[in-house]
């Protein structure tokens, strides 16, 4: 039997993508999977097709629409988008583009396939606005217009072309953003000793951890994500303690650490680069539920956190509500806490603490405070 071609398995990942699975999680099963036989440039190929096709999936579906007069099955409407997203965004030379894909698609679709994409690469694009030629959830589009105006535009093109980060020395990749937030629990503690990180998975924070530190903690909700934690500490920091508990109520002792990490659940809209199907996901609503989940981590970290230890607020996002509110009542609720100076050129100030914006960097976007209890 023959292997399967790379949009073959593009489009197999696609399809399940279209379903409702995770686009990362089905990336990387496929990958593992069929795409085993393939070389290294056509597995780029392959990341680059189910990634890019998911991300840019309202712009594609405008370019289709015109085309397309009745609901397709998930596997043709796979087929088409990934179809479209090699001829508008990749630049693949038509032929090549309509005639692989049509080899890609189901039997009974290839004449659909094959019609629809010929039209498709004619077309000269005329977008209704510009969250739709971005391919942003309206929602999304307009909360970082309102936020952060030009900057905000400017953002959420930069996470249409996601980071590709080198991996640190010790072979783990981590983002340069995740790594800023590594060096600022460092910063803050030279001295080290004990930290806890309440949000530990999938492990490259608890991984990063400078030198000093004496015992690293590292809990982590859901056991699932805890087994892979493990094997990450296993790999990349075998002296690290995994603990599977709910960060909002542990089993620690009070005032047991030096330091405390609060990597939190967050929207994740400084990181839809990565992600790409995140912006399909998370709503608007999300956003209050997980402020409440914010708080009550803050409160979990201070009750484990010594006198003069430093806790560490970090979130992958750059709402208003999920940085500098959360941060803000925090304070204002523990006044023996005292607010710590981040280091490095690289973080804008924001309230009391910092900003990377993802256009500033070309990194995810990433809020950041630290505070000092005093007591």
């Amino acid at each position: 039997m023959r292997s399967p071609t790379s949009r073959q398995v593009a489009l197999q990942a696609l399809t399940e993508i279209h379903t409702g699975s995770r686009a990362n999680a089905v990336l990387a099963a496929f990958l593992g999977d069929q795409g085993r036989g393939l070389s290294e440039r056509d597995r780029a190929f392959v990341t680059e097709l189910v990634q890019g096709t998911t991300r840019m999936r309202r712009a594609v579906d405008h370019l289709l629409r015109p085309f397309i007069t009745r609901k397709l099955d998930p596997d043709v409407s796979s087929a088409v988008r990934m179809g479209a997203y090699q001829l508008h965004y990749l630049r693949t030379p038509a032929h090549a583009a309509v005639n692989d894909t049509v080899a890609a698609a189901p039997r009974r679709a290839k004449g659909l396939v094959n019609a629809v994409l010929r039209k498709v690469a004619d077309i000269d694009p005329q977008w209704p606005s510009e969250a739709t030629q971005f391919s942003y959830p309206d929602w999304i589009w307009n909360l970082f217009l309102e936020t952060w105006g030009p900057e905000g535009r400017a953002s959420l093109i930069s996470m249409n072309t996601p980071e590709r980060p080198s991996p640190r020395p010790d072979g783990y990749v981590q983002g340069q953003a995740s790594r800023w937030v590594s060096e600022a629990v460092d910063d803050a503690s030279p001295d080290g000793g004990t930290i806890v990180d309440l949000c530990a998975a999938p492990g490259g924070k608890a991984t990063a951890c400078g030198a000093a530190w004496s015992e690293i903690w590292a809990n982590e909700i859901d056991p699932a994500r805890a087994t892979a934690l493990r094997e990450v500490a296993d790999n990349y920091r075998p002296e690290i303690k995994v603990v599977v508990s709910d960060g909002t109520n542990t089993g620690f002792n009070d005032h047991l650490a030096h330091a405390v990490l609060v990597d939190a659940p967050c929207s994740g809209l400084g990181a839809l680069g990565r992600r790409s199907d995140a912006r399909w996901h998370i709503s608007q609503e999300a956003i209050t539920r997980l402020t409440g989940t914010q708080n009550a981590l803050l409160e979990e970290a201070l009750r484990i956190l010594r006198p003069h230890g430093v806790l560490t607020y970090s979130v992958c996002t750059v709402t208003q509500e999920e940085t500098c509110d959360v941060a803000q009542a925090f304070h204002e609720r523990h006044q023996e806490l005292k607010s710590v100076e981040l280091q490095g050129r690289h973080w804008r100030t924001h309230c009391d603490g910092g900003l990377v914006l993802p256009h500033d960097h070309q990194t995810d976007g990433m809020a950041v405070f630290q505070w000092q209890r005093e007591e």
